[in-house]
Order: structure tokens, then C-alpha cells, then sequence
């Protein structure tokens, strides 16, 4: 009896090691979770929440408004910049043109009777008639009088130009500035995508960055999975693989390899096998195409490559 006891412990142990030696039925399928790209939409200029336009677990459209912020000190400033490029844009007035030219003209006159009295001046001490004093007296203010007529010449080309192209860009780009703050306080879908959590209510005071909803990306679904070195020479960026989950047991989804991890691991978390954690691993991340729009996040699904 001890012998035969002894036979069947034997045996059983060889069928174990057996078993446990045995490679797997399909060395080129892994298992892991579907994730999904996420967006979190934060305004980059301040605000207080005046509408909420979607629910969570609500699809959204490329573009499609989510939440409206109110800044009324932004839409004055930007009424203050819009009338300033204005005044810029429109140049001087005709008034201030004419009133530039009857100065430059009056100081024109001016100078011509100076030098009428500089030369008359001039004459009179070569005859010994005025002092040294008066001469140089007539002689000074004919130069001040030609610098005040240079001046109001230049005064009034100024205002014939109109205001400087510097100053017109100048006063766009802040005008622009206001105008982009401002688009920032309607916080929109950037592309397809589920209303995941709504981080605010009417009434909140959001802060420039300050998170106010994350976004599903339904159409970038991905699953990573970890494979052992040996693996890396069948595998490249490109290459299709085949994933299955087990809501949809007799049907396969289509997936594309999009990356392969630069550098190895050691005991991934979602590695399920004995003999695949005293391994090194490569992360593989998988794209899928989720076209029909069944697979969801959180789902089991193994993936299997070179088919």
C-alpha cells in the first residue's frame, strides 16, 4: 500500500512539472486593459462660470461650446483698445492738419521779416549807426525764429503723414491679445469626445489653468500590454494585431501598434503568468479601432500579434 501511495505522489509530480514546463497554447497573445486619451479644459484667462451647455456622460462634437465664462473687465478693455486702433487707424483730424499749417506759416512770416531786420541791422552797424549789441541782438533771434518755423514745418509733415505703422501694429497685436483672452471664455470640445466630469457650477469663479471638465477621446482607445524580449524581433511599429474582450466573446477588433518601449521592465502589474514575472518586458501600446463604438474603457482584452 505505502508503495502504491508512493507511485501516485510520483506520478502526480510528474504530470505537474509537465504541466508547468508546457509552453503556452499562444505565446503571441497578451492580456491588458483598455484606457482612453483624456482631456481636461482648463481656460487660460479667468472668469466666473455664467453657463454650463452639456451634461456629463453627454457626446460632444468637434467645437462644441461646453461651458461660458463672464469677464466683463475683459470686454471693456477690449472696447478701450478697439477705440484706440481706431483714433490710430483714422489719423489727425483736418482741424488739427490746418491749425499745424497756419502756425508753420505764422512762424514763416515771422522769420521773413527777422531776416529783413537782421540785414537791416547789419547795414546800420557797418555804418556805425547801432551798436555791436543790437546787431547780435537781431542775429539771435532770426536763428531762434528759424528753429520755431523748423519745428512747426515738422509738426505739421508729421500730421500730413498720419500716425506710425508701429503704433497701428502695436495697438492690434494688444487688441488681438484682448480678443484671444476673451475666446478663451468659451470653452469648447476639441474633437469628438464624452463630457466625462464637470469640475464647476454656475456661479464659480474659475482661475486662469484651473481644471473646469475632463474629456474622453472615445475615438483614441488603446490598450498596452507587455511582452518579453524575445518578442521584439516579430514586433514593429506599424504592424497589425488582432484584440478580443470578452463582452464581445466570438467577435475581434483591429489594432495598430503605435509604440514599443525604449527601455525594459521588470513585473509589470498586469502580467498574469508565473513564468512572464521573472522576465524582462517591453510596453507596447496598441491603437484601436473603435469605429462601431463598443469598446469602452476599463475592459479586459488580450491582444494577439502576427495576425
Amino acid at each position: 500500500m505505502k508503495n502504491s501511495f508512493f507511485l501516485f505522489v510520483g506520478a502526480l509530480g510528474l504530470v505537474t512539472l509537465a504541466t508547468s514546463c508546457h509552453p503556452p497554447a499562444n505565446p503571441s497573445s497578451f492580456s491588458g486593459t483598455i484606457e482612453v486619451d483624456e482631456v481636461r479644459l482648463a481656460p487660460r484667462s479667468g472668469g466666473r462660470v455664467g453657463a454650463l451647455l452639456a451634461n456629463e456622460g453627454e457626446a460632444l462634437t468637434n467645437r462644441q461650446c461646453i461651458v461660458i465664462l463672464e469677464a466683463p473687465e475683459l470686454v471693456a478693455r477690449r472696447e478701450v483698445m478697439a477705440a484706440q486702433l481706431a483714433e490710430l487707424e483714422a489719423g489727425p483730424r483736418p482741424g488739427e492738419i490746418d491749425a499745424a499749417k497756419a502756425e508753420w506759416e505764422a512762424q514763416v512770416a515771422q522769420l521773413d521779416l527777422a531776416r529783413v531786420e537782421a540785414k537791416r541791422a547789419d547795414e546800420l552797424f557797418t555804418d556805425r549807426a547801432v551798436s555791436a549789441t543790437e546787431r547780435d541782438r537781431a542775429r539771435a533771434s532770426l536763428d531762434t525764429l528759424e528753429r520755431a518755423a523748423a519745428s512747426a514745418k515738422s509738426r505739421y509733415n508729421l500730421l500730413v503723414i498720419g500716425t506710425r505703422p508701429e503704433r497701428i501694429a502695436g495697438a492690434r497685436a494688444q487688441l488681438a491679445e484682448l480678443e484671444a483672452h476673451l475666446a478663451e471664455l468659451n470653452l469648447v470640445a476639441p474633437t469628438n469626445s464624452v463630457l466625462e466630469t464637470m469640475s464647476v457650477k454656475v456661479g464659480d469663479v474659475v482661475a486662469p489653468n484651473r481644471e473646469v471638465a475632463t474629456l474622453l477621446l472615445t475615438d483614441h482607445l488603446w490598450v498596452r500590454v507587455f511582452i518579453p524580449e524575445p518578442m521584439l524581433g516579430h514586433v514593429k511599429l506599424g504592424d497589425s494585431a488582432t484584440v478580443r474582450v470578452d463582452a464581445f466573446a466570438n467577435r475581434s477588433f483591429k489594432g495598430t501598434i503605435e509604440q514599443i518601449a525604449r527601455a525594459a521592465e521588470f513585473t509589470p502589474r498586469n502580467v498574469q503568468t508565473t513564468e512572464e514575472r521573472v522576465k524582462q518586458v517591453f510596453g507596447v501600446k496598441v491603437r484601436l479601432d473603435n469605429t462601431d463604438g463598443d469598446l469602452r474603457a476599463g475592459m479586459a482584452a488580450d491582444v494577439t500579434f502576427g495576425r
